[in-house]
């Protein structure tokens, strides 16, 4: 074509000389790009056998004289330049021993394992250290009890006595009894009874229940015993809660001799009764001021020598007094 020829002549004119490409030299051996740059290696390829096992290949930098290498896992070579590794056993020791230390075979009661109820616990209840007072005759009483021992077995303590308005101590009962839980809610207890105050002294064994039944009554019932004859004893009360910290509390405790001690005030069957409705109020869970209306009722033989005592009509409106207490705990 016309102007291809042109163009070829064009190669002859001054200034007009064609530059031809440049040819890249393969680099040298060991040569580095320039810039510093070092040019990426290929990864290192490892290889799964269909056991498991990882493979590496055979590294190729030797391990100088004299260094001290760690001793290395047996290697086996595969195919490709890779390598089997082969890591030695776990030798046995104290704390990984060859074969696991045998279990003992522990057998429950009735298949149930144990639970934490066999710590000691202490309690002190003062349920009524109150003052009744009335017209003729004002009155200190006190009720109260203690134990100490687990949810199963306890030791406890009982005392109730009656003080008159010229420091003579009556109706004093105390007593000390082992108390084994026999279901969840009733305990049986058996012990010691003595009859301690400003009358005649009396001694009597002592086997009976206490606990909560139905409806939440805190109830007991005590049989006692001496070369004399037996008694009983029947004690009750119920929480009715008005608010969480208002409280009303009907009680009543009721005695019961098959023989009569006039020295003691007491008479044959049905004896003597105590009382009360009291109103607290539970400023803390420990401590609890209350105002109720009590009374103190004797009957059979034991009528007149307790009228003779106040000098008063026996059962009459003066036994109804009005109270004032506080129940405290620990």
């Amino acid at each position: 074509m016309k102007d291809t020829g042109d163009m070829e002549g064009m190669d002859d004119m001054p200034g007009m000389e064609r530059k031809k490409p440049l040819r890249q030299k393969p680099p040298k051996a060991g040569s580095q790009p320039a810039g510093g740059m070092h040019a990426p290696s290929p990864a290192l390829p490892h290889a799964h056998d269909m056991s498991g096992h990882t493979t590496i290949p055979e590294a190729s930098a030797p391990v100088a004289r004299g260094s001290m290498a760690a001793p290395t896992p047996a290697t086996q070579a595969m195919p490709g330049g890779a390598m089997h590794v082969s890591l030695p056993a776990l030798a046995p020791s104290a704390r990984w021993p060859a074969t696991p230390p045998p279990v003992p075979h522990v057998r429950y009661v009735h298949d149930m394992p144990p639970v934490m109820d066999h710590d000691t616990y202490f309690h002190v209840l003062m349920d009524q250290l109150e003052g009744r007072y009335s017209a003729g005759n004002s009155l200190f009483r006190y009720s109260g009890q203690a134990w100490f021992g687990t949810d199963y077995n306890k030791l406890w303590l009982k005392s109730e006595g009656l003080v008159n308005g010229h420091g003579t101590m009556a109706d004093g009962d105390h007593e000390l009894l082992y108390d084994r839980a026999i279901s969840t809610y009733f305990d049986v207890q058996t012990g010691l009874r003595l009859d301690l105050d400003s009358g005649p002294v009396r001694a009597w064994g002592a086997v009976g229940v206490q606990g909560l039944a139905l409806y939440f009554f805190d109830v007991s019932a005590t049989a006692y015993f001496n070369n004399q004859g037996v008694a009983g004893k029947l004690e009750g009360s119920y929480d009715l809660l008005i608010t969480n910290r208002l409280i009303l509390q009907p009680q009543a405790e009721l005695n019961f001799y098959s023989h009569a001690d006039a020295a003691r005030d007491t008479s044959t069957g049905f004896s003597d009764i105590d009382a009360g409705l009291r109103l607290r109020y539970e400023f803390t869970r420990k401590v609890a001021p209350y105002i109720a209306f009590t009374y103190m009722g004797h009957y059979g033989d034991t009528r007149g020598h307790a009228a003779m005592g106040r000098q008063m009509p026996a059962n009459g409106p003066e036994d109804l007094r009005f109270t004032f207490g506080i129940r405290t705990w620990y």
